[in-house]
């Protein structure tokens, strides 16, 4: 069932247009997108979710109030020319998609940043109760890997004992290229054989985070997902949005090891 409020059958448009804006916006987002791979994500249930109820507080005796989750709201528009689209219907002519592109790309970076640091929330890496440790400098190889395995110790000294899923700056990452002088095998692949996911997080600096792999522990709650909604007309472009709405849920922050640089 289409989305009332994205406005999209009110825009003259064929619905190749759309589907084409929508395949582009999908593939985009998935290239982008991290925060959703190494958390299970929950909906979508609807652009009407505001909040999710967490537990029940008590404020004194025999009083209590319900703790809530906000959900966050990430809108971004972005315009295409009117003449480009009518080539496009008419003759097929290939459709300049910067502007759809660049929308995309901001709204999951601020998605990314909303679960791994938080924006006025707390992220994976903010959250308190999450174990943490200092990383050394990586700059000689199977530092990395020890790194890392010292914090595997550490959320297995605290009960959570995987899989793991692990997520770094893109500077710690592309170091795990770098293959041992004793043999042929590079730091990725020694750590693979004892995490699940290892993962590139464009929005870390210098930094990363270690997770056990249970959505019962952290997860994403979607209200609306990325979606692209029709404005109107702006002079000699036509203006569109894309936006989404979306909550970090962390059951067990002591199930999430930061790694701090």
């Amino acid at each position: 069932m289409a989305n009332k409020y994205l406005m999209q059958e009110d825009a003259p448009f064929d619905p190749k247009l759309w589907q084409l804006f929508n395949e582009t916006m999908t593939d985009i987002a998935k290239a982008q997108l991290v925060g959703r791979r190494i958390l299970s994500v929950k909906g979508p249930f609807g652009l009407g979710l505001k909040q999710i109820s967490i537990t029940d507080v008590q404020i004194e005796p025999g009083v209590f109030s319900n703790k809530t989750l906000p959900l966050f709201y990430i809108h971004k528009t972005f315009n295409i020319s009117k003449r480009d689209i009518a080539s496009y219907e008419r003759e097929g002519v290939t459709l300049d998609l910067k502007n759809l592109i660049t929308a995309v790309r901001e709204c999951a970076t601020i998605e990314d940043r909303l679960i791994f640091e938080g924006i006025n929330s707390h992220g994976l890496v903010s959250a308190p109760g999450t174990i943490s440790m200092e990383l050394s400098d990586w700059k000689n190889v199977g530092q990395a890997a020890s790194d890392v395995i010292e914090a595997v110790t550490k959320l297995d000294e605290a009960g959570f004992h995987g899989p793991y899923l692990l997520a770094l700056s893109p500077d710690r990452y592309n170091l795990l290229f770098r293959r041992y002088e004793s043999g042929n095998q590079t730091e990725y692949e020694h750590l693979s054989m004892i995490i699940k996911g290892i993962y590139k997080a464009p929005v870390l600096k210098n930094s990363g985070v270690l997770m056990s792999d249970s959505e019962a522990y952290a997860s994403i709650i979607l209200g609306q997902d990325l979606s692209i909604g029709f404005i109107g007309p702006a002079e000699e472009r036509f203006e569109f949005s894309i936006s989404e709405s979306l909550a970090l849920l962390i059951n067990e922050p002591s199930s999430i090891c930061v790694l701090k640089g």
